[in-house]
């Protein structure tokens, strides 16, 4: 197995991702790899679904080249099921590297209250259209998934470790 990991954050919007990302790549010197802002960077709309799912599979596909050349990388998707993550898993098995899921969350409301804050032009429809409309489609991990990884934190696990 290289040195290489392949940290997977996952979540809803508004729940920290992007902030855990940032975290892992200061401390593990990672390359983020994040949809989001790409997307926002071309100026489309983060809720262009079509658009979204091929950029996060040509992603994908460099998190492997990553993980390949001994570089860790870290996977900033949202990654709403176990197939998606479990996919996303099998690319670092197949080059050698550790995984390593972050799962973030926060209650209902507040993720609603965090997007609106933020703003942005898709502030509301990733609040009304995602959150409030989609967000029981998100299938939390479970302990059979988690024992799938090699490390797992937890919305409760402090970040950094102590």
């Amino acid at each position: 197995m290289s040195d290489a990991r392949l940290y997977l954050v996952c979540g809803l919007p508004g729940a920290g991702k992007t902030t855990r990302a940032r975290q892992i790549v200061e401390a593990e010197k990672a390359v983020h790899l994040s949809p989001d802002e790409w997307i926002v960077g071309l100026g489309i709309s983060l809720v262009d679904y079509e658009f979204r799912f091929k950029l996060q599979d040509c992603m994908l596909k460099h998190a492997g080249d990553i993980l390949r050349c001994g570089a860790s990388t870290v996977v900033e998707f949202g990654s709403w099921s176990r197939e998606e993550r479990e996919n996303i898993r099998r690319v670092a098995v197949r080059e050698g590297a550790a995984t390593e899921l972050h799962f973030v969350d926060a209650p209902l409301d507040e993720l609603v209250r965090r997007v609106r804050a933020r703003g942005g032009p898709d502030a509301e429809a990733l609040a009304s259209q995602v959150l409030l409309g989609t967000s029981d489609r998100f299938e939390r991990p479970d302990p059979e998934e988690i024992a799938l990884f090699d490390h797992y934190v937890g919305p409760d696990d402090p970040w950094p470790p102590r």
